[in-house]
C-alpha cells in the first residue's frame, strides 16, 4: 500500500520525448549519432542469405522495396546503392536514380551485384533471376525477436558474414533500446487502446505486423492484437471502442462520416489522426519516428510546457536523456510502501508479483500470495539491484522494482509495460492474471 502519492511529473515527460524528437531529426543528417548507426562493417564472403550465395561484397545493389531501403540506411549502406524504386522516398537517397519495379530491362542494364526485395516487391523477382541477377527477398519483420534477423540478413548480404551479421545485430538492438526509453516516458496508469486503418472495409495493422509491436512500445494496446493478415473485424473495432484511432491521410473526413464509425469514442472526442503508411511500414530509423507520432498523439500532456530551444540537436543528447530519465525515476521519491514478506497475500503482493515477472525474475504463475519461491526471486532482484538481499519487499525494494532504473534478470529483457484495466475488447497480459493458489509457493 503507497502512503502518499506523486504527481506525475509532465515536465520530465515533455523534455524527454522533445530530446527523442531532436534525436530522431539529427538522424537523417549525423552518421553517428546516439548510437543508432555503427561504422559500416568488414565482413566475410562468400556469405549464403536465404539460399542466395554473395560472392563479395556488393558495389552495386538494386532496392525495390521502400522499407528495405530504409534498412539499408540504418546500417549506413546506402552508399552500395545503385538505384531503388520510385517508392524510395526517403530524404537521405533523395539523388538515388530511381525507376520502376517490372522494368526488368533497366534494372538489368545497371548490372546490379545485387537486387534486394521484399514479398510486396516480388512481381518480378523470377524475371530478374532468369536475367542472371542475384536477387534477394527479404521478408518484412513481425515482432522484436524478428527484427535482429531482418537486420542480420541485410547487413550479412551488404557487408558480410561474422562482424557484419553482428553488425546487423546491434544495429536491430540499437534501435529497439530508443524504443525501450520511449516506453519507459509514456503514461502506463492507464491502458490507452488505439489501432490503425488503411482503409474503412477491414485492412488495417493486425498483430502479425511490426507496427503492432511499435504501438505497443509507444503506449497504444492494438486493438486488433489477436488478429493477422492484416485484416480486422469491425464488430471487434466497435467492442473495443478505441480511445485513439490511426488512418491513412485522406481517410479522416471520410471516417467521421461513415454512420459505422460515428458513435466510436476515438471519433466523438475528435481522436482520429492521420498517419502516413510508411510509418507503419518502413523498418529502418522510421520505426522511432513511428513511435514518437504515435505517443505524442495518444498523449499529448507529454508535450505540455515544452518550449525547448535547441540549437545544437546532438550536442549532450545522449546525458540529457539519461538525465531526464534518471529524474523521471526517481519522481517516485515521496512515495512509501508498506514492506511484503513471506505470508503476505493481496494486490499489493500481486502488482509486486507482476514487476518482478516483467523484469524477468518470476518465470511461474502467481496468485498474489508471497511464498518461498517470490521471497527468492526478491532476492534475486534485490541482488542484481545492488539492494540487501533479505528476500523481504522493504520500501526501498518496491521503490526499485516501480523504478525506470530497475535492472531486468541477466539476460532477458523487460517486457513493455501498460498497466492499469484492460479496455472493452482487451485482453490483459496473461502473466498478470491471478491464478489458483496451488503455484508451487
Amino acid at each position: 500500500m503507497k502512503h502518499t502519492q506523486s504527481i506525475r511529473p509532465h515536465g520530465v515527460l515533455a523534455l524527454c520525448l522533445g530530446l527523442l524528437l531532436c534525436l530522431c531529426l539529427a538522424l537523417t543528417g549525423c552518421s553517428d549519432v546516439g548510437g543508432l548507426v555503427s561504422a559500416v562493417a568488414a565482413g566475410e564472403f562468400p556469405v549464403t542469405v536465404n539460399d542466395v550465395t554473395i560472392n563479395a561484397r556488393p558495389q552495386k545493389v538494386v532496392v525495390l522495396s521502400p522499407s528495405l531501403a530504409d534498412v539499408v540506411v540504418a546500417l549506413n549502406c546506402e552508399a552500395q546503392l545503385a538505384a531503388g524504386s520510385q517508392t524510395c522516398t526517403q530524404e537521405s537517397l533523395r539523388d538515388l536514380q530511381k525507376l520502376d519495379p517490372a522494368d526488368v530491362e533497366a534494372i538489368t542494364a545497371l548490372g546490379p551485384d545485387l537486387v534486394l526485395l521484399d514479398p510486396s516487391s516480388s512481381g518480378a523477382e523470377q524475371a530478374l533471376r532468369d536475367a542472371g541477377l542475384a536477387v534477394l527477398n527479404l521478408a518484412p519483420a513481425t515482432d522484436r525477436q524478428d527484427f535482429e534477423r531482418l537486420y542480420a540478413q541485410a547487413s550479412s548480404a551488404l557487408t558480410g558474414d561474422g562482424p557484419g551479421y553482428d553488425a546487423g545485430i546491434a544495429a536491430a538492438q540499437d534501435i529497439f533500446k530508443t524504443l525501450d526509453d520511449v516506453n519507459r516516458i509514456v503514461p502506463k496508469d492507464t491502458i490507452t487502446a488505439g489501432c490503425y486503418l488503411y482503409d474503412l472495409d477491414g485492412s488495417g495493422v493486425t498483430g502479425d505486423m511490426l507496427a503492432s509491436t511499435i504501438m505497443t512500445y509507444s503506449g497504444v494496446e492494438n486493438v486488433f492484437s489477436d488478429l493477422v493478415g492484416g485484416q480486422y473485424d469491425f464488430e471487434q473495432l466497435r467492442l473495443s471502442n478505441p480511445h485513439i484511432i490511426f488512418c491513412m491521410p485522406g481517410l479522416k473526413d471520410e471516417l467521421k462520416q461513415d454512420a459505422r464509425f460515428r458513435d466510436l469514442r476515438a471519433v466523438k472526442q475528435g481522436r482520429v489522426v492521420e498517419l502516413d503508411p510508411s510509418m507503419m511500414e518502413w523498418q529502418g530509423r522510421t520505426v522511432v519516428d513511428a513511435a514518437l507520432e504515435i505517443s505524442a498523439a495518444a498523449f499529448p500532456e507529454l508535450l505540455e510546457d515544452s518550449s525547448m530551444q535547441v540549437t545544437d540537436p546532438t550536442e549532450n543528447i545522449e546525458s540529457e536523456v539519461s538525465s531526464a530519465l534518471t529524474s523521471s525515476a526517481l519522481a517516485q521519491d515521496d512515495v512509501t510502501y508498506e514492506t511484503l514478506q513471506r505470508g503476505d497475500q493481496g494486490d499489493d503482493v500481486l502488482e509486486m508479483q507482476t514487476l518482478l515477472d516483467r523484469l524477468g525474475y518470476l518465470d511461474t504463475e502467481y496468485d498474489g500470495l508471497y511464498g518461498e519461491y517470490t521471497a527468492d526471486c526478491v532476492k534475486a532482484f534485490q541482488k542484481e539491484n545492488g539492494l540487501p538481499e533479505t528476500g523481504i519487499a522493504d520500501s526501498d525494494t518496491q521503490k526499485m522494482l516501480h523504478s525506470t532504473l530497475a535492472k531486468p534478470k541477466p539476460g532477458t529483457s523487460p517486457a513493455p509495460v501498460t498497466g492499469g484495466s484492460p479496455a472493452p475488447g482487451v485482453s490483459p497480459e496473461p502473466s498478470a492474471s491471478p491464478v489458483p493458489e496451488s503455484t508451487g509457493e
